[in-house]
């Protein structure tokens, strides 16, 4: 074999042999509620920021309305699922505060690339300190591409 031609073949089979590098890449969608769903994996297609906008029923007719983003580390997350749960407070106006809990799952279909999943959340809103109502958002389905 000559040297240039051995040469072409074992870059040629070194090239093979590397695996292709992910892109970066954004994902919008909507919810089961109409709201917008982001998503953004990082080079190693795992998710690196996420958000969702929804709407929990409490008491009466009161609507808690929300925006929630996630960032890593997550619970558990692998280029083709996620899951997410966590606490966290929000100053929500006229001396109310709410403590929202929240699971957030999904999984990425890699025949379509495309992301679906479930946000479940939980409201409890006080005020001086205690309880003035709770709200409860159990499945909100949603999916982006």
């Amino acid at each position: 074999m000559s040297r240039p031609l051995a040469v072409t073949a074992l870059t040629a089979l070194l090239f093979a042999a590397v695996p292709a590098v992910a892109e970066a890449k954004n994902y919008k969608g909507r919810s089961s509620q109409g709201r917008v769903v982001t998503l953004r994996t990082g080079a190693d297609g795992i998710i690196n920021k996420a958000s969702v906008g929804w709407r929990a029923p409490c008491g009466g007719k009161i609507v808690f309305t929300s925006r929630t983003g996630w960032r890593p580390p997550f619970d558990s997350a692998t280029p083709d699922a996620f899951m997410d749960q966590g606490t966290y407070r929000v100053n929500a106006g006229d001396g109310e505060r709410g403590r929202i809990t929240s699971t957030f799952v999904g999984q990425r279909d890699p025949a379509t690339d495309r992301w679906s999943g479930t946000l479940a959340v939980k409201v409890m809103v006080t005020k001086r300190g205690k309880v003035i109502d709770t709200c409860e958002l159990k499945r909100l389905r949603w999916n982006a591409r």
